[in-house]
């Protein structure tokens, strides 16, 4: 009686819709598990007997949630349930869920044997008639659960057409706690949410490896020196000015230094200003390395 005259709370709208996704994707998790179980059989077996299969895992689901609990799978993870009636938080009553397994599992069984059921009537007229039938209800379900939708979305009660059939609505199972969330921790939240949406606007328009020669040239390089094709010897034609590796197709800029070509080429793309690491030769031209000794290369 008590439970009654207290002021049952509503449902929040985005707790319902994510009880209704919880439970196709635990739907669709047990079709994938039965699924990969037959993956080795002969193939074509599982999909004569799918809708069968279907809803097997259908009762099953039906069984061990709405039966026992009152509350699918969905509902229990958000600490919801099914009332049974619209003033009460009481449970579903049986023959509720009886009509509930009725309308999910066979209706859904139904739904899938439609066409083959509609074939097995061996008439070509009435096979017609029948497909004709079926394909309008259908229709009609649909554009009635459209319909629904939206008016669940005004009101917030009856998110399913099932749930507005049986007159069956969520309500909460154990007593909601108020939250109390601190304003200096949401403070410091919306803080760091705002900086980091701020790096994500930033770090496109920085040219990294520009500032990185920069960097480089300024507290690593040796300075301005003599850049002179003909002081290039035998350390500077194995060693890329760049990478520190042996030159893959060697290319230099004017200077004395000896560059893989995809390290100046991607160099001088993300940076025009690019120069020699080691010289502070500007990369105004590239231009392969036309002569390098076999005593080097062979060594």
């Amino acid at each position: 009686m008590a439970a009654s005259e207290e002021e049952i709370p509503p449902v929040l709208r985005v707790s319902q819709l994510d009880a209704a996704e919880l439970d196709s994707a635990i739907l669709q998790h047990l079709k994938s598990q039965v699924s990969r179980s037959f993956q080795y059989f002969k193939p074509g077996i599982l999909t004569r007997v799918e809708p069968e299969v279907n809803a097997c895992l259908r009762f099953l689901l039906w069984k061990f949630t709405i039966h026992t609990a009152s509350a699918t799978v969905g509902q229990k993870l958000l600490n919801l349930r099914y009332s049974g009636s619209p003033s009460t938080t009481a449970g579903l009553t049986n023959r509720q869920k009886l009509l509930y397994a009725l309308i999910v599992v066979g209706g859904k069984w139904l739904q899938d044997r439609s066409h083959d059921l509609a074939s097995w009537t061996g008439q070509t007229s009435l096979f017609q008639s029948v497909t004709k039938v079926l394909s309008a209800a259908e229709n009609c379900l649909k554009v009635a659960s459209v319909v629904n939708f939206l008016v669940f979305l005004q009101q917030g009660q009856y998110q399913s057409l099932l749930e507005r059939a049986l007159s069956i609505r969520p309500v909460y199972d154990r007593k909601q706690a108020i939250r109390q969330v601190s304003f200096e921790y949401m403070t410091r939240e919306l803080l760091w949410h705002g900086f980091a949406e701020f790096l994500f606007f930033l770090l496109p328009l920085i040219n990294i490896r520009r500032w990185k020669n920069v960097v480089t040239n300024q507290l690593l390089g040796s300075g301005q020196q003599d850049s002179n094709v003909d002081l290039r010897g035998p350390v500077e034609l194995k060693q890329c000015a760049v990478c520190g590796e042996w030159p893959t197709n060697p290319h230099d800029i004017g200077c004395q230094h000896v560059f893989c070509f995809y390290c100046i080429k991607a160099n001088q793309l993300a940076d025009p200003g690019f120069s020699c690491p080691s010289c502070s030769q500007p990369a105004n031209q590239i231009r392969p390395v036309n002569s390098v000794p076999v005593t080097i290369m062979s060594s």
